[in-house]
């Protein structure tokens, strides 16, 4: 990960015996301690670039963390990104959270 606009990232990930995902894209935003902005791009299907925010925001003796993805090719890529986020966020809460 090189985290300055412009820098680029690559992500590869999965579960053993199952497939496994690699991403990789581009630094769009970068605002330390508040802002990343980022297009998300599948190795496998590179024409469809999506676009990731993450905001993070004081909140209370916390922060309070805003997700974003959107600008999916279709229906059915928004839909399964939101399950792999959910189940993604269950994993960070427990992490952070419990």
């Amino acid at each position: 990960m090189d985290v300055r606009v412009g820098g680029r990232y690559h992500i590869r990930f999965g579960v053993p015996g199952q497939e496994t995902h690699d991403v990789e894209g581009t630094y769009l935003e970068v605002e330390p301690h508040r802002k990343l902005v980022f297009d998300w791009g599948w190795k496998s299907t590179p024409e469809r670039i999506s676009l990731v925010t993450i905001t993070l925001k004081p909140s209370g003796s916390g922060t309070e963390l805003v997700f974003k993805h959107e600008k999916f090719y279709d229906q059915a890529a928004r839909d399964s990104h939101n399950e792999g986020w959910a189940g993604a966020f269950v994993k960070f809460d427990k992490l952070f959270i419990d």
